[in-house]
């Protein structure tokens, strides 16, 4: 649960626009792993203590597992979605976010909220070049008589909001929060450059499986096959606990138990970089990675990322754990099946090297 002091805190995700210049809905446009844009934000914001789909009439979509809240005074643009959000949550502040930020990441999310105060009614994220941006904020439920205010006087300007309550500006500087976590997609145009966009990280696979399966095993010799196919790879592996990335007794070692907030130890031909930091995810991990073709994941079998998830009698109980949406392929030695999915043999290596190399050029093509 997500609070501050006694109190929850909750999300909008603000997807009834008209989508006018797009010419279709943008909650729907596709982005990663297949999901829509609604679908990849609210996966930003389950860890919040509820998320809320706002769209401006019944008939619009939501995503599973999120009450749909809807306009209660239509036609009033965002702040009319905003304020039925904040009279219909359960929750003391609400991370109010448009759904066509394909770049937002959860990290913003944490960072925002951790700015929130009795002291202020709205707290919104101000870009680099200063710009606020009120729909990339954290609202108390007490901006919601703010917005009645403004609504009943015909002003439906965000802007006037903040002007009027006792408003918090947090700039991006400074924070691993690059300010195109804020960057709305509007026209088709935009919608294409995305996937050109360098900020994106390389495509992400999940090498999934319970313990002992056979993680290390199958990417230890995939890895040279897609090495051989012209892939660049890096992986990335989850540690359960905490470890040191230090050892003991060397310099950096030392660096770091003295308060240095990272260090970084390098050669002619490598280098090696160690931080401190809060709410790490894959993804922004993944971004350290953007001279690669492919990231592969050891681990991640709760995640949205396309699996190849290893079955192995031995030590599986007997079916796959991952939602067959998010599978490319099954590696196993049992007789299992789901539909439109792969199934390879725990030693078909060139079989499931093959099935990520096609994922990726189908990725790389978009």
């Amino acid at each position: 649960m997500t609070t501050t002091g006694n109190r929850g805190v909750g999300a909008v995700i603000l997807a009834g626009g008209k989508s006018e210049r797009m010419g279709m809905s943008k909650a729907k446009l596709l982005w990663r792993d297949g999901k829509t844009f609604l679908e990849h934000m609210t996966d930003r914001l389950r860890h919040l203590d509820e998320v809320l789909v706002s769209v401006s009439a019944p008939e619009q979509d939501g995503v599973q597992g999120c009450p749909v809240i809807v306009d209660r005074c239509p036609g009033r643009g965002p702040m009319g979605g905003i304020h039925s959000a904040l009279l219909a949550c359960r929750s003391e502040w609400l991370l109010v976010v448009s759904c066509d930020m394909p770049l937002f990441e959860r990290e913003l999310a944490d960072y925002l909220i951790s700015k929130i105060s009795d002291k202020y009614d709205i707290v919104s994220a101000v870009t680099r070049d200063g710009e606020i941006h009120p729909l990339c904020g954290v609202y108390s439920k007490r901006a919601a008589d703010i917005l009645d205010g403004l609504m009943a006087s015909g002003n439906y300007r965000m802007r006037n909001a903040l002007r009027r309550a006792r408003f918090l500006p947090v700039n991006l500087e400074g924070t691993p929060c690059p300010d195109e976590m804020l960057a709305n997609v509007n026209t088709p145009g935009e919608y294409a450059a995305l996937f050109s966009n360098p900020t994106r990280h390389p495509p992400v696979v999940a090498v999934s499986g319970v313990k002992n399966s056979g993680k290390t095993t199958l990417l230890a010799e995939i890895i040279p096959i897609l090495d051989r196919q012209g892939l660049r790879v890096a992986v990335i592996k989850h540690d359960g606990h905490d470890f040191v990335p230090d050892v003991p007794g060397t310099d950096s070692f030392r660096l770091r138990t003295a308060g240095a907030a990272g260090t970084a130890v390098y050669s002619a031909s490598r280098y090696m970089i160690v931080r401190e930091a809060e709410g790490i995810t894959v993804d922004r991990i993944a971004r350290q990675f953007s001279d690669v073709d492919l990231i592969l994941l050891e681990g991640g079998k709760s995640s949205g990322y396309p699996k190849i998830e290893i079955v192995r009698s031995e030590v599986s109980r007997g079916s796959f754990a991952s939602d067959p949406r998010s599978l490319l392929a099954l590696c196993t030695d049992e007789d299992l099946h789901a539909e439109g999915v792969p199934v390879f043999s725990l030693t078909d290596y060139e079989g499931v090297a093959g099935r990520i190399a096609e994922f990726v050029r189908a990725q790389t093509s978009r």
